[in-house]
């Protein structure tokens, strides 16, 4: 698969599409997850408002990035997917349901191994159920 252009980054040419053409324009995915590796969450956040085909393409550097080990006790970038997922899904569901199958399998995977996390919900509230909502609003797409 090829990266997104700036076109389809920047749909609707708003200040904060021109944020993610700065932060995604010509990376790969690996070079996204690095960017998570290392402890930015912006490109999880920058992920609210990409185009359709850049938000198919990138997510995946956030699915395989929560998915390694180097993930755990990292409950900031839980909690950031979860929001972003809940945005697209009130906002952009279009969006969502190419890829929907592969955003369950992600969303159970945060879902069986939310202990790994370090999700206190005293800061970040109950994440789980949110995500199991998500699971059961995904898998009727």
């Amino acid at each position: 698969m090829k990266l997104p252009t700036r076109e389809e980054i920047n749909v609707y040419n708003s200040l904060d599409e021109h944020s993610a053409c700065n932060n995604f324009l010509g990376k790969s995915l690996a070079e996204v997850e690095a960017l998570l590796r290392e402890g930015y969450i912006y490109p999880i956040m920058d992920l609210m408002w990409v185009g359709p085909v850049a938000f198919q393409f990138y997510v995946f550097a956030a699915i395989k990035y929560i998915q390694s080990s180097e993930a755990e006790n990292d409950a900031d970038v839980i909690n950031c997917f979860l929001g972003l997922l809940e945005f697209r899904f009130e906002y952009e569901q279009e969006s969502l349901k190419p890829i929907a199958e592969e955003l369950v399998k992600a969303c159970r995977f945060i879902v069986e191994h939310y202990g790994q996390f370090e999700i206190y919900p005293e800061i970040y509230g109950e994440l789980r159920p949110r995500y199991e909502q998500l699971i059961r609003q995904l898998s009727l797409k």
